[in-house]
């Protein structure tokens, strides 16, 4: 990620886009579709819902982990964004359609690794390429150094 800290320019900036996400909440009405306002609602539309707000909410993390590189504001962003699908306003309705965007690279994401084992696949490479590098220590080099000596100094002391 980005060596990026933020002036107190900017956290005012992130600060004043969250609360006005939350003041935009309180004015405008709660999108059609909300758990606690229609409890008839099916339960596919249900988690179609709920994709869009935990995708809103990991958008508005990374976005703002990436531009920061602070893990609370993330955090801060990530509620803001969540809570900002909720709404039936156009900032909602970005909320939401960014958050389907990212859910669904998510899944497609999990259907790539189950098909082609790229998790696997990686952790072998990473495995066989970090499995040689205790070698390249310093310490292991000492040792190595170390046992080299010990047997100079055993086979010196046989031959004599």
């Amino acid at each position: 990620l980005m060596e990026m800290s933020l002036s107190p320019t900017g956290w005012a900036v992130w600060l004043l886009l969250a609360f006005a996400a939350s003041a935009q909440a309180l004015v405008h009405p709660v999108r059609r579709g909300t758990l606690r306002h229609q409890p008839a609602m099916a339960a596919e539309e249900e988690n179609e819902e709920s994709k869009e707000i935990l995708g809103a909410a990991a958008l508005g993390a990374i976005s703002a982990i990436a531009v920061t590189d602070e893990v609370g504001m993330g955090i801060i962003t990530a509620a803001a964004f969540a809570y900002g699908a909720t709404m039936a306003n156009g900032a909602g309705k970005a909320a939401r359609v960014g958050g389907r965007a990212v859910f669904k690279a998510y899944e497609t994401g999990i259907d790539i690794n189950e098909k082609y084992e790229v998790m696997e696949k990686t952790k072998g490479a990473v495995d066989n390429l970090l499995g040689g590098l205790p070698e390249l220590s310093p310490k292991a080099a000492a040792k190595r150094k170390a046992v080299a000596q010990k047997q100079v100094a055993e086979a010196a002391a046989a031959a004599s």
